[in-house]
């Protein structure tokens, strides 16, 4: 591996890095924003959940643009949308502006990071996988430390628009390095857009988000919510009964049929829902119930997260040394953990508490997440790389979106039977917490049984 595919992975990562600063310096913005637009938190969300959903409707097309543009081209483009979207929510005047330059700023990172699990799969020995892995994931898992705090400082300072001017220089150091270092390792095709198959998925996919969101709205067995539901699934089904038809399909569902990718592929959502659930319960909680500042509450999360920069390069370089199942069950069990504690001590929980657990979160996250995208990708055949790319990257996205959504609409619905915010906000947050719990538990299971001898990694 020589020094320009790791430069070439850092400006694919710093794109990533800055989707995931804003997304959570946002999240702690969310009170100020309700109340200078006036929206509400059902209505706020859509910041982080829009841009996910974005992310879901455009990575799927991320073996398609591969296979037929070139990578440095792809990069560039990229690059250029998220200025855009970033300049747009900048200015925005209107709730509406701002959602919109989230979007743009969506495609841009939509495009970009399967191109950094692109590069390294295709560039990068199977011996150093999972270090170079871990050094992308330690690019992206700095995002969360500079995130709330940056967020919450800047708020408090200057003013929730700042936040994305202090992105541009970033992205301008990224378009530099990328442009200088990426290279075309693959042949490119001529191949025909699949755009039958890709609007099924944005079907399938915005049903499902726009059903939790109706769901804070009405509850869960609203006509409304159990008719997008079902158009979900049915789209879903739709897509890959399609797909097995087409020579050249947007994603070649054949990955699907190997259960070990299929269970990573769960438990990979698990650990982006879970993470991005609870980027968003804290600082909210903080602020609501805990009547603490916007700078405050995003600095409750830099020690854990700050743990989490370091961790993540330790977790890809145990992965090589001990293989998959030691790492990513000790990731899942710390989360595990993290989120009993908050359930059991959460209508007394402190400052203190809150930056405790959360530390423990984040080891658990470390450990779990990159190492589970990694063991996912071994699990298939060279020729299927790039597909089994896509439904990794498309999923986590997907699972981040619904993250976000269906732990807003949790707390929205305890925040509405509750006589005082602060109290309904609690009592939701705790909800939310004993659902993150029995996910771990899942993913845990779903680990153990990818794990198991004989394995089938490559």
């Amino acid at each position: 591996m020589n020094s320009k595919t790791l430069r070439a992975v850092t400006a694919t990562g710093i794109l990533s890095f800055a989707g995931i600063v804003v997304e959570t310096a946002m999240n702690v913005a969310f009170p100020t924003l309700m109340r200078d637009f006036h929206v509400s938190t059902s209505a706020v969300q859509w910041l982080t959940t829009g841009y996910l959903l974005v992310l879901a409707l455009v990575i799927p097309t991320s073996s398609f643009l591969k296979r037929s543009f070139k990578t440095k081209s792809l990069f560039v483009i990229s690059n250029l949308f998220f200025i855009l979207g970033t300049v747009a929510a900048m200015f925005a005047p209107s709730f509406a502006i701002i959602l919109l330059g989230r979007l743009i700023q969506g495609i841009g990172t939509g495009i970009a990071l399967p191109l950094m699990f692109n590069i390294i799969v295709e560039q990068v020995p199977i011996s150093k996988t999972g270090t170079v892995m871990g050094f992308a994931n330690l690019i992206i898992a700095i995002a969360p430390a500079v995130g709330p705090t940056m967020g919450g400082f800047i708020v408090k300072m200057f003013g929730w628009r700042v936040i994305f001017l202090v992105l541009l220089p970033l992205l301008v150091i990224s378009l530099i390095l990328g442009m200088t270092s990426i290279t075309q390792k693959s042949a490119i095709e001529h191949l025909k857009f699949d755009f039958i198959s890709w609007i099924i998925l944005a079907i399938a996919f915005s049903s499902l988000v726009f059903a939790t969101n109706q769901a804070s709205i009405s509850g869960w067995l609203d006509w409304r919510v159990i008719v997008l539901l079902l158009v979900s699934v049915l789209a879903i089904l739709g897509f890959y009964k399609y797909s097995k038809k087409l020579h050249h399909p947007l994603i070649r569902t054949n990955v699907l049929l190997n259960w070990r990718f299929d269970l990573s592929t769960i438990a990979l959502m698990i650990s982006q829902f879970s993470i991005l659930g609870t980027s968003f319960l804290l600082p909210n909680f903080a602020q609501l119930s805990l009547h603490q500042n916007a700078f405050v509450a995003g600095l409750l999360l830099l020690p854990g997260t700050t743990l989490g920069i370091f961790l993540s390069l330790l977790g890809g370089k145990l992965y090589d040394v001990l293989g998959a199942r030691k790492p990513i069950m000790l990731g899942f069990s710390l989360y595990a953990i993290a989120t009993l504690l908050f359930s059991i001590f959460m209508p007394k929980m402190t400052i203190w508490m809150i930056i405790i657990f959360f530390a423990i979160a984040i080891m658990g996250q470390a450990f779990s997440s990159g190492n589970t995208m990694t063991s996912g990708l071994h699990q298939v055949e060279d020729q299927f790389s790039t597909d089994a790319n896509a439904v990794l990257n498309t999923v986590q996205q997907l699972a981040g979106a619904l993250g976000t959504s269906i732990v807003a609409t949790i707390v929205a619905e305890h925040q509405s039977a509750a006589h005082r915010i602060a109290l309904g906000t609690m009592t939701g947050v705790r909800t939310a917490f004993c659902l993150l719990f029995i996910l771990q538990l899942i993913a845990l299971l779903f680990t153990f049984l990818v794990t198991q001898k004989p394995s089938v990694e490559k």
